[in-house]
C-alpha cells in the first residue's frame, strides 16, 4: 500500500515518472555498450568525456545520497552547526581541481594508468603499496556503497509504500545493471544527466518549504525554538567540531574520495579540466544551498519527525505535487546513483586491474578483459546490496566511517607523492597503514569515553586526526629512508 500521506494515484505517478527514467538510464548503458571495445575504455573512457559531463560526474560522486537524504537529516537534527560541513564540501572541487587535478592529468597521461592505485604504485614503486591501497579501498567500498542503497531503498518505502527489500533489489539491480553494460561512459553521462535533475528537484522543493515554513526570516524564528542551539554555527558543538568538519569535507576530499578523484586521469588537455572545475563549483554550491534551506524547514515542519534520514522525503510528500515530487525522488535516486555507480566501477576496477591481472601472470585479451570487468562489477554489486538489506546504522554513519578511513589513508600519499620528490616507498607505505589504523583507534577510544561511534574525543574527528598522524608518519619514514629512483622524478617532477 502507498505511503502514509500518499494516495494510490500519487504512488502510481511517481512509479510511471521512475519507470521511465530508469528505462532512459538503461538505454544509455546499451547505447554507450557499444565504445567498450577494451577494459582501459570501460573503466576509464579517457579522453572521450567534455567539461560538463567530467564535472558534474566529479561532484554528484562526490555527494552521493548522503548529501540528500543524510546530510539533510542530520542538519536537521544539528543545524547551523553541520553548516560547514556543507560550505566545505562545495568547496571541495577547488582544493582537489587545484591541488591534483592537472598533476594527475598528466602523470595519467605518461603512464597510461587506468586506476588511482596505478598512480600510487608508479609513484612508491612497489606492489606491497598497490596491494595495500587496494585493500583499504575495497574494505571502505562495500559499505558505502550499502549505504547509498539503503537511502534508496528507504525513499522507495516512504514515497511508494514498496517493501524496503524490493526497493532495494529493483534499484540496485537497475544500476549495477546499467554500469555493467554501459561502464564509465554510460555512469559519467549518467551522472550528467542526474546531476541536472537534482538541480531542479531542489529549485523546486527549496522555496516550497520556505515558503511554507513562514518565510526565511519566520522559519529561522521558529527553527530556534525547535532547536535554540542549533540557530548559530556553534551553538552547542565544540568549536574543534565545527573546524574539523569543515576540514574533513573540504581538504580531506582529497583522499577521501577516490572514485571522484579518478575523474582526473580522464581529460585530454588542461583546458578541459579547467572548464570542469567550473561546473562542479556551480553544481556543488547550489545544492549544498538548497539542503542546508530544506533542513531547517523540515526542523519546523517535522518537529516530531522520528527517523531524521525520512525528512526530505517526508517534506517531497507533504509539500509537491505529485509530477514534481516524482522529478525530485529521481533527484534523490540520482544522487544516490552517481556515488554507486561510481564507486562500483572503481572497486571492480582495483580487482580486475590490481589484482587480479598482475596475480594471474598472464596476459589478458581485450574481450576477455571487458568480460571479466563487467562480471566483478556484478558480483561488487551483489555483495554491497546483501549488506545493504540490514545495514547497521544511519546513512550518514556508515558514509561518514568509510569517508574517514580513505581520508586517512590516502590523503597526504597523495598530495605529498604529487608535490614532495623525497616522499618514499617506505613513507607511502608508512603513511597509509598507520593513517588508517590511527582513525580505527580513534573511533574506538571514542567508543569507549562516549559509548558510541559518532563523538570522538574532543569533539575531533577521525578523519582529522588519521591523515595528520599519516602526514607525521609519510615525512619521518621518508626522510630516513633511501630516495626514490630517478625514473619517478622523470614521470612525476618533470615538467
Amino acid at each position: 500500500m502507498p505511503a502514509p500521506g500518499a494516495d494510490m494515484s500519487t504512488a502510481a505517478l511517481y512509479t510511471v515518472i521512475l519507470v521511465l527514467y530508469f528505462s532512459a538510464l538503461m538505454g544509455l548503458g546499451i547505447w554507450f555498450n557499444r565504445r567498450n571495445r577494451s577494459r582501459q575504455e570501460f573503466f576509464l573512457a579517457r579522453g572521450d568525456l567534455g567539461p560538463a559531463t567530467l564535472g558534474f560526474s566529479y561532484s554528484a560522486t562526490q555527494m552521493s545520497g548522503s548529501s540528500y537524504m543524510g546530510a539533510v537529516g542530520t542538519e536537521r537534527e544539528l543545524g547551523y552547526n553541520f553548516a560547514p560541513a556543507g560550505v566545505s564540501s562545495a568547496a571541495a572541487a577547488w582544493f582537489t581541481y587545484i591541488l591534483l587535478g592537472e598533476k594527475l592529468r598528466r602523470v595519467a597521461s605518461r603512464i597510461r594508468c587506468t586506476t588511482i592505485v596505478d598512480v600510487f604504485e608508479a609513484r612508491y614503486q612497489g606492489r606491497a603499496v598497490a596491494m595495500t591501497a587496494t585493500g583499504l579501498m575495497l574494505v571502505a567500498f562495500i559499505p558505502l556503497i550499502a549505504a547509498q542503497l539503503k537511502a534508496a531503498g528507504n525513499l522507495f518505502e516512504v514515497l511508494l509504500g514498496m517493501p524496503y527489500l524490493l526497493g532495494l533489489v529493483v534499484f540496485g539491480g537497475i544500476v549495477i545493471l546499467y554500469t555493467v553494460i554501459g561502464g564509465m561512459h554510460a555512469v559519467a553521462w549518467t551522472d550528467l544527466i542526474q546531476g541536472s535533475i537534482m538541480i531542479v528537484g531542489f529549485a523546486v522543493l527549496a522555496p516550497v518549504a520556505v515558503n511554507a515554513a513562514g518565510g526565511f526570516s519566520e522559519m529561522h524564528l521558529r527553527y530556534a525554538e525547535f532547536n535554540p542551539e542549533g540557530i548559530s554555527f556553534l551553538g552547542g558543538m565544540p568549536a574543534l567540531w565545527v573546524v574539523s568538519s569543515f576540514l574533513v569535507w573540504g581538504f580531506f576530499q582529497i583522499g577521501g574520495a577516490p572514485a571522484a578523484v579518478t575523474r582526473f586521469l580522464i581529460p585530454k588537455d588542461r583546458g578541459t579540466l579547467r572548464r570542469a572545475l567550473v561546473f562542479s563549483i556551480a553544481f556543488s554550491s547550489f545544492i549544498f544551498i538548497g539542503s542546508t534551506l530544506i533542513a531547517i524547514a523540515s526542523g519546523v515542519l517535522l518537529p516530531n519527525l522520528e527517523q531524521s534520514d525520512l525528512a526530505l522525503p517526508t517534506l517531497v510528500q507533504l509539500l509537491l505535487h505529485p509530477l514534481f515530487g516524482g522529478i525530485l525522488v529521481a533527484a534523490v535516486l540520482g544522487a544516490t546513483m552517481s556515488t554507486i555507480d561510481s564507486v562500483l566501477l572503481l572497486a571492480s576496477s582495483l580487482v580486475v586491474e590490481n589484482l587480479y591481472v598482475p596475480l594471474s601472470g598472464r596476459e589478458v585479451s581485450q574481450e576477455r578483459g571487458v568480460r571479466l570487468a563487467r562480471w566483478t562489477t556484478l558480483g561488487i554489486g551483489a555483495v554491497a546490496m546483501a549488506v545493504a538489506v540490514d545495514p547497521p546504522a544511519t546513512i550518514l554513519f556508515i558514509v561518514t566511517m568509510s569517508f574517514s578511513l580513505l581520508a586517512s589513508a590516502f590523503t597526504f600519499p597523495l598530495l605529498l607523492g604529487m608535490w614532495w620528490p623525497r616522499a618514499t616507498r617506505a613513507g607511502g607505505l608508512a603513511a597509509m597503514i598507520g593513517g588508517a589504523a590511527f582513525c580505527v583507534l580513534w573511533y574506538v577510544l571514542g567508543y569507549l569515553e562516549h559509548g558510541t561511534f559518532d563523538n570522538w574525543i574532543a569533539g575531533l574527528w577521525p578523519a582529522l586526526i588519521g591523515p595528520l598522524v599519516s602526514l607525521v608518519l609519510l615525512v619521518a619514514v621518508s626522510l630516513v629512508t633511501a630516495p626514490p629512483p630517478r625514473e619517478v622524478h622523470e614521470v612525476f617532477f618533470a615538467e
